[in-house]
């Protein structure tokens, strides 16, 4: 070796002639960010890379001194915009798998969608898509190990239980108590900000998946139902089905093989209270045959336990009444002995 430039290696010399820029993934992300299944959730990842790169930081400097005067970003609106097409064609994957792999990054709370109302040339576009980064969130994922030993006061941050964006409660990684908004919409190899103006309609801007979710527990009555059955999965499986479809942002969902319209569905599973969860599951205890799709099973009994519940109670309570078991139960609801 001759010189302190020169490593031994010509493809290294090589390569340290070369400026690569762009996404960068560091290998953490392999272990933080996977699917159910425990593999890491490579399309995830890759988007992911590709949001950070655009959040960073362009540095200014002064042109005779060379000195760093300022920093801007690489976007032109106040966050990065996006459509769920674009995300699929730039990465060779499906537009379902491009929207899949946002949702699981906003259910990390590493990314948050916000649709918008746009005046883009004259013409009013509605959902459009803008996709939000949360830092504290990302240096979780990215460094978990100096997450759970630092404190965020020694980073500067919120204490505990609080995000540094808007104050409120957090409790860990992928449950943030209330995030903010959700989206679709640009073009092939840029980002579609520079056709917006900066006048956007927040009115028009749809609840989170995390929002969705909480708004879903509240509703179904969720932390007396685990208490009524804590060790009932499926409680927290209508949970997830239930903000799934209301989230949802496709035109129609399909119940009992029929596409609906998105918004009769969503209507029908705003109806839905603890009561009807408990038909649903004691329906599904009482129904020994196999189910192949049981997600869609859940949905349909779910839209139908609307309209259906009160029948069936009303059904079986005279079914009881005529095989003479409401005379042997008194109002406790213990057998008196004949």
């Amino acid at each position: 070796m001759n010189s302190p430039f020169e490593t031994g290696s010509p493809t290294v010399d090589q390569m340290s002639r070369l400026q690569i820029t762009g996404n960068v993934i560091p290998i953490s992300w392999y272990q933080t960010i996977r699917k159910p299944t425990g593999k890491p959730n490579l399309a995830a990842i890759v988007i992911l890379a590709d949001i950070v790169y655009w959040y960073r930081a362009v540095e200014v400097r002064d042109e005779q001194t060379g000195q760093l005067i300022g920093l801007k970003k690489k976007f032109k609106s106040d966050l990065l915009q996006r459509s769920y097409q674009q995300i699929a064609e730039q990465f060779g994957i499906t537009k379902r798998d491009a929207t899949n792999a946002i949702v699981e990054l906003e259910k990390l709370g590493v990314v948050r969608r916000v649709f918008r109302t746009q005046e883009i040339n004259g013409q009013v576009s509605s959902n459009v898509l803008f996709l939000d980064l949360d830092v504290n969130v990302l240096e979780a994922l990215t460094y978990p190990g100096q997450a759970e030993e630092a404190p965020p006061e020694a980073k500067g941050g919120s204490p505990p239980g609080v995000s540094p964006k808007s104050g409120r409660g957090v409790t860990e990684i992928g449950e943030r108590v209330s995030p903010k908004s959700v989206g679709g919409v640009p073009k092939i190899g840029e980002t579609y900000t520079k056709n917006t103006t900066r006048e956007y309609n927040t009115k028009n801007s749809y609840p989170s998946y995390q929002e969705t979710r909480q708004r879903v527990k509240e509703q179904i009555g969720y932390d007396a139902l685990k208490t009524d059955a804590p060790y009932d999965g499926r409680i927290d499986e209508v949970l997830g089905i239930m903000a799934d479809v209301l989230d949802s942002q496709a035109e129609t969902i399909r119940v009992n093989r029929e596409d609906k319209p998105a918004g009769e569905v969503k209507a029908q599973f705003g109806q839905i209270t603890k009561q009807h969860v408990e038909y649903v599951l004691r329906c599904m205890d009482g129904n020994p045959a196999r189910a192949r799709n049981i997600r869609a099973v859940l949905v349909t009994a779910l839209y139908n336990s609307v309209h259906t519940m009160s029948s069936y109670y009303r059904n079986l309570v005279q079914h009881h009444m005529a095989n003479g078991f409401m005379e042997s139960i008194p109002e406790g609801g213990k057998k008196v002995e004949q």
